[in-house]
């Protein structure tokens, strides 16, 4: 169901019960009598269903729409800005990661390798399993292990180019995916000032950014106060024991963020600034981590697919982890991009 200037595509959700319904797979449409079913729509506001569709076929090397490939190509630049945000934080985030140790490059390369034998081993023909997904998680969560390191804030893992492009696609993918998940539960609610959700690309992963910028600023003053006590030879040990290190324990157990921040980043950096210059620096520091850094990317993936495994009420929106249990259903998408839907998202 395709022309050179347009993308016609159908796809159909299957969830499982739920406060908020958990999606296990997706599965792509190829009959004509489905599309002859249902009239293919323009695509959403926000080309939710559309991106879903386009990254699809970009995750699985166009497999069913290999004639289609620049079109899709050209859309999902058009269309999707993660890409585009990626690269400009990126640039920003450089001077910072030049001054770091990178992560152990073979480790980096031998986990990029697993990685891509993994998912091309996928049969994709018919759509994706979203249980099969699970051992992309036990991945990336023994890849951190090895690491040695947390993802949070962390600016010395650099992932190749293409490992980036696919992670962007698969993020970008799980994103909206998770945004047709929204739209459809706002639609069966009672009450949408008390019941809706909502999916928003960074404080589902950052929810206090500000918080954690002002706990970076008290904990840097600590750092700063507390090495004339720690970093000399004539330290006095019972300050060290009695104030300092009860002092860094409380930090790390309830300012945990904050204290990752400020101890991955170069103290060149922090000491050149002067606290007026320095707040704000760190909330930017905090968004481009996030938006512009492998870590930040391969983080967002990973808590995606851990609300894909355990369900988005468990993760993203715990306030409707209390409202009744939702039947399973179908979710059926089928749209119709063209280079108008194209161009028009590009114009405005």
């Amino acid at each position: 169901m395709k022309t050179k200037s347009s993308l016609v595509m159908g796809f159909e959700i299957k969830t499982v019960r739920g406060p908020v319904l958990k999606p296990v797979s997706l599965e792509m449409w190829d009959q004509k009598s489905r599309f002859a079913e249902f009239t293919p729509h323009a695509p959403l506001k926000f080309m939710n269903d559309s991106l879903v569709g386009l990254q699809f076929h970009k995750l699985t090397n166009f497999l069913n729409a290999a004639d289609q490939k620049p079109f899709i190509n050209q859309a999902i630049e058009e269309l999707c800005p993660y890409s585009t945000l990626f690269y400009s934080c990126a640039d920003r985030l450089f001077p910072i990661q030049k001054q770091l140790k990178p992560v152990d490059e073979k480790l980096v390369q031998t986990f990029e390798k697993n990685w891509f034998a993994y998912w091309d081993a996928q049969d994709f023909s018919k759509g994706i399993n979203f249980n099969k997904l699970d051992q992309a998680f036990d991945m990336l969560s023994e890849f951190e292990s090895q690491m040695k390191a947390p993802l949070m804030y962390n600016f010395t893992l650099q992932f190749s180019k293409k490992f980036n492009d696919h992670l962007l696609a698969m993020y970008s993918f799980l994103f909206h995916l998770r945004s047709l998940i929204a739209l459809d539960h706002n639609i069966h609610i009672d009450d949408s000032s008390f019941e809706s959700v909502k999916c928003d690309s960074i404080s589902d992963y950052l929810p206090r950014a500000d918080f954690t910028t002002n706990d970076a600023l008290v904990y840097w003053q600590f750092k700063k106060l507390a090495t004339p006590f720690v970093g000399q030879k004539d330290k006095d040990i019972r300050v060290e024991k009695l104030f300092v290190e009860p002092m860094q324990r409380a930090f790390d157990q309830y300012n945990h963020n904050a204290c990752a921040l400020i101890d991955q980043l170069p103290q060149d950096l922090l000491s050149s600034k002067p606290n007026t210059e320095l707040e704000q620096h760190l909330h930017q520091i905090q968004m481009d981590w996030l938006l512009g850094s492998s870590a930040g990317l391969l983080f967002r993936v990973r808590e995606e697919l851990f609300g894909l495994h355990h369900g988005y009420d468990k993760v993203f929106w715990t306030e409707a982890s209390n409202q009744k249990t939702k039947k399973p259903t179908q979710f059926k998408v089928c749209f119709e991009l063209t280079e108008q839907h194209v161009g028009a998202k590009k114009a405005a």
